[in-house]
């Protein structure tokens, strides 16, 4: 009985010595496709939260094993550190994990990750030194299980801004369209500070009557018609303002003389580009909970080269592209804005901003 048992164990200890270890010198580690250039600045903007800062796309992990369980890749930012020995990468701070080969970073989630580790009590012209790094794995449930592979450093330098960046003031546009609920209403905004606010808002057919108000609620200041069409009254009596039709309208109101107007009338906003022959719009939808326009486009052409701009009622009248040089803002007439080759693109657009801004991401 004892020899049996003996052998039991020894054929088990046999059984475990066979399996295939994972040799990661073997290893075809992650390599950029497209990441920031080394040692470039980058200026983070608060107004530009939302805006794609940089895009980082990557080769696949190559493992020398075969069905080992799809990879999953994580960007990584680096911070440096100085102790006795020198000044070398030191923490290390998850930002996203995907199985894709492509991530979109924006100014925002960059920014917010930097102050998680210097914290936001730091001088305007504070320059942080960090790196991006690719880390990949082949098991999502027990990432122990193998060792990590590990893309080149990019190191970059950053400017932050602090949490509170510029606040400008701003006048609440309740109307049918959404309850008559100031809190919840869209915004038009004073960019400059000489008391004209300006925005947009998407009036949606059967709801065109709105007011101002100076408060999420209504128990500041309220601006309704006045005498003549476009004349305000702060009267509590006032009546409702009106747009003539459904859509988007770019509200302007002028509080030193108290007037208001909606620009060159209805603009609903579409995107166009080269996979539709630059012939043709896709309209966007109007979210009024997040103040944006955004379409997401599936199915786009491979292409080296495929661009796209935004313009208002399928007409090069009002189109807006990218500024020069590219900076997250739009000017009219501006230039075209690439996008990956291909596949299904979310494009945004804001104007919550002192100029217009765009956003775009791969799915």
């Amino acid at each position: 009985m004892f020899f049996l048992a003996t052998a039991i164990v020894f054929t088990a200890c046999k059984k475990d010595d066979k399996t295939p270890v994972l040799d990661i010198t073997a290893t075809v580690n992650p390599a950029w496709v497209k990441a920031p250039a080394p040692d470039t600045h980058y200026i983070l903007v608060q107004d530009l939260a939302d805006v794609v800062l940089a895009d980082f796309e990557w080769t696949e992990v190559v493992y020398a094993i075969s069905d080992l369980p799809a990879p999953l890749y994580t960007l990584q930012l680096l911070f440096t550190e100085v102790d006795s020995t020198g000044s070398h990468w030191g923490e290390t701070v998850d930002l996203f994990t995907t199985s894709e080969k492509m991530i979109s970073l924006t100014y925002g989630t960059l920014n917010k990750n930097i102050l998680g580790e210097i914290g936001s009590d730091f001088s305007a012209d504070t320059v942080v030194t960090v790196g991006f790094r690719l880390k990949a794995n082949v098991n999502a449930n027990d990432v122990s299980s193998y060792v990590d592979a590990f893309s080149e450093i990019v190191s970059v330098t950053v400017t932050p801004y602090t949490s509170g960046g510029v606040d400008y003031p701003s006048l609440y546009v309740p109307g049918g369209y959404q309850g008559w609920s100031p809190g919840t209403a869209p915004q038009v905004f004073d960019f400059n500070g000489d008391g004209i606010y300006t925005g947009y808002v998407y009036f949606p057919e059967g709801s065109l009557e709105f007011k101002f108000t100076n408060q999420p609620d209504w128990d500041g200041t309220n601006y309704g018609a006045g005498a003549t069409e476009f004349a305000l009254d702060i009267e509590p009596t006032a009546g409702n303002l009106m747009v003539p039709e459904a859509g988007g309208y770019q509200l302007e109101i002028n509080t030193n003389d108290l007037t208001w107007n909606y620009g060159d009338g209805v603009q609903n906003w579409g995107v166009i580009g080269q996979w539709l022959d630059w012939a043709s719009d896709i309209d966007m939808i109007y979210y009024p909970e997040l103040q944006e326009l955004s379409v997401t486009v599936e199915n786009i052409p491979a292409a080296a080269d495929q661009r796209f701009k935004f313009r208002a009622n399928d007409d090069w009248a009002v189109n807006l592209g990218a500024n020069d040089p590219d900076d997250g803002f739009l000017v009219q007439g501006g230039a075209d804005i690439p996008i990956p080759d291909g596949g299904t693109i979310t494009m945004t657009l804001k104007f919550t901003t002192p100029e217009p801004s765009y956003s775009w991401r791969a799915e």
